[in-house]
């Protein structure tokens, strides 16, 4: 028992002496009462003033106490001021470090003493800290920061230089994950207003700072910060814009998008390029493509889409792509859409009786005004299903004969118009009873064009019916002799641009299949689809956009002559036009009226065929229906017609 109570009277002692330890204020008899309102003033970037009010009355003195983070909760005074202290300098700390400042009040022999009372907690301020601070008097920050990348290491500081009166200006940076700037990285003389960070890395992100420079620290504007900055690989983005195809013009027309862009690199001889487009975000080969003329690098392509990729009213994402290596690049896309369709002619027609005429056929006339000019014009429809529609030529290679004569002497002849154009043979192909009889004239490699002393590969329209007699509408190209491909989509030649390679099973289009018995080859294609296919707008002087077929640009679309013209219905009857021209009674179509003109009369499809003195229409039971300018019907080497069957 003796032995229990003396070890409860020592932890008793020890207790009691553990109580007196300066941490917790010594002994609750103390009478000095706790200093207060404990508040930091930092000096510099190491140096802070404490102030605190004196509660204390008759104290001899106060002890000072610092604690940093690593500090155990009981420390040594550092420093004994004398009675009636407020306020103690704390001088050497760390920049950014984190104390608690502590003051007691004490009596003579330690006899008395207050609790110790700490201000916890500060962080010693940096220079984007202090520069934060209220109530001090700062020179005027710097305004419009703006940090941009100069190259791939380096990147150009601007500001507007606000103060009257600073020493020079602070710079910083830190990387765009780090909280705070530390020290400046470099300092300029007052008045600067530029400065460049250099030694960067590419990837990295970084945010930099300014600040203007006072007499002291303390002084120091605050530091404006840039937004934070990642660098590229700018020379690597040099080398890939030299690649990628830059659009500089767009063009649209009811009839094309005209896209002019060039690539100042090219991987290897003419690699793969071309226009892409969809409805809806950024464009890829994926999507819609059309492949371009030949390119040669830091050349301006001009090309071409015909509307018969597009619809109408329908807005596309469109880039000019080029094929790099094993990679597609693509230029940024551009927001387009055909112009709105010409209207179509509110033509009067009045259907013709013609005594023997075979059933299936209708023949119409108008003499209304077209355009403000006389018109007067005819056409044939027929019902292929009751009549047959058959492509013929004088028997005699070579050799011309007119219309009525060749019509007169065809067995069944119900209509008959003339052909194509020709030279010394026939301009296209002519397939009769499904072979052709008639090679292009010189267009087998490509047509010679004065005009610019070029060969261009062509696509030329072809309107025919298969062994069963439904119509079609098509492009035919022929890559080499007794080789045919037929296309919906033309190889879009524009004559004094850049030319087109070779046609092929897959370019311009992947080839359709179709096997025409009678067919004839013309152009150009006024009407496709329903939308019409050519108008006026020229690249030049003498070049047109929409004269994909190379036709002779002075008098195919600037003048209004006598028209002749084929047509497909959308219930697949064929239909024959002829308008007279070149007489006060009639002054004939232009090109870009045909379309409007063929589609005003039921067509989806319609080509242009020879014109001008060749123009004539031939009926059974009447003969030549048109008028003429005075002189007789020229001579043709092909015709077209509906016969019975």
């Amino acid at each position: 028992m003796k032995r229990m109570s003396f070890i409860l009277a020592l932890i008793l002692a020890v207790f009691c002496s553990c109580a007196e330890k300066p941490e917790d204020g010594g002994n609750t008899s103390a009478k000095l009462a706790d200093a207060s309102d404990l508040k930091v003033e930092q000096l510099d970037l190491t140096t802070v003033k404490l102030v605190w009010k004196d509660n204390a009355e008759g104290e001899k003195g106060y002890r000072i106490f610092l604690r940093g983070e690593s500090s155990s909760q009981i420390v040594e005074p550092i420093e004994t001021l004398g009675a009636d202290a407020t306020e103690f300098v704390f001088g050497n700390l760390t920049t950014g470090g984190v104390y608690d400042f502590g003051v007691q009040a004490i009596s003579e022999n330690m006899t008395l003493h207050s609790k110790i009372v700490y201000l916890n907690d500060y962080k010693v301020l940096d220079r984007e800290g202090l520069g934060n601070v209220e109530g001090v008097e700062r020179v005027a920050a710097p305004s419009d920061l703006v940090a941009v990348q100069k190259n791939n290491t380096a990147v150009t500081l601007t500001w507007t230089d606000n103060a009257a009166d600073e020493t020079g200006y602070n710079l910083y940076m830190r990387e765009a994950s780090a909280e705070s700037f530390g020290e400046p990285a470099a300092t300029v003389k007052a008045n600067v207003v530029t400065y460049d960070f250099k030694g960067l890395s590419v990837g990295g992100s970084y945010v930099f700072g300014v600040q203007a420079a006072g007499a002291s620290v303390i002084n120091d504007s605050q530091i404006v910060s840039s937004e934070a900055v990642t660098l590229r690989d700018m020379e690597a983005e040099a080398e890939e814009a030299k690649r990628t195809p830059e659009v500089t013009e767009v063009k649209t027309s009811y009839a094309y998008v005209a896209v002019s862009y060039k690539v100042q690199k090219i991987s290897g001889s003419n690699p793969e390029h071309g226009i892409c487009f969809s409805e809806a975000g950024a464009p890829s080969v994926d999507d819609i493509k059309v492949l371009g003329p030949q390119m040669s690098a830091n050349a301006e392509l001009l090309q071409v889409v015909p509307n018969a990729y597009l619809e109408d009213g329908k807005e596309y994402q469109m880039s000019a792509f080029v094929k790099d290596g094993d990679i597609y690049r693509y230029s940024e896309p551009q927001a387009v859409k055909l112009d709105a369709q010409p209207e179509v002619p509110q033509l009067a027609w009045e259907k013709q009786t013609y005594e023997g005429l075979a059933d299936g056929i209708e023949i119409y006339k108008t003499t209304s005004q077209l355009n403000g000019r006389n018109f007067n014009a005819w056409y044939a429809v027929a019902d292929l299903s009751k009549v047959d529609f058959k492509v013929t030529y004088p028997e005699t290679k070579g050799s011309k004969k007119t219309v009525q004569s060749q019509a007169e002497a065809a067995e069944g002849c119900q209509v008959l118009i003339n052909g194509a154009i020709y030279g010394n043979y026939n301009i296209g192909v002519i397939m009769t009873e499904g072979k052709m009889t008639q090679e292009w004239h010189g267009e087998i490699e490509g047509c010679y064009w004065a005009t610019n002393n070029q060969l261009y590969q062509l696509t030329r329209p072809i309107i025919g019916v298969d062994r069963n007699g439904k119509a079609g509408a098509y492009w035919v190209g022929v890559p080499q002799q007794g080789t045919f491909y037929y296309y919906d989509r033309p190889q879009a030649n524009v004559v004094g641009q850049a030319k087109y390679g070779h046609v092929s099973a897959t370019s311009p289009v992947a080839a359709v299949d179709w096997a025409p018995y009678y067919a004839i080859s013309c152009g150009p294609m006024v009407l496709y689809d329903g939308k019409v296919a050519a108008d006026n707008s020229m690249v030049d002087d003498t070049h047109y956009y929409t004269n994909y077929e190379c036709w002779d640009e002075s008098g195919v679309y600037s003048a209004h002559p006598d028209r002749s013209a084929v047509g497909v219905t959308a219930d697949g009857k064929i239909v024959l036009f002829i308008c007279d021209g070149r007489i006060d009674a009639s002054q004939g179509a232009y090109m870009k009226e045909l379309g409007p003109v063929m589609k005003s009369i039921g067509c989806v499809h319609a080509m242009n065929l020879d014109g001008g003195g060749s123009t004539g229409m031939w009926v059974s039971g009447a003969g030549m229906i048109n008028h003429k300018d005075g002189s007789s019907w020229r001579a043709v080497k092909s015709t077209l017609g509906f016969f019975a069957k």
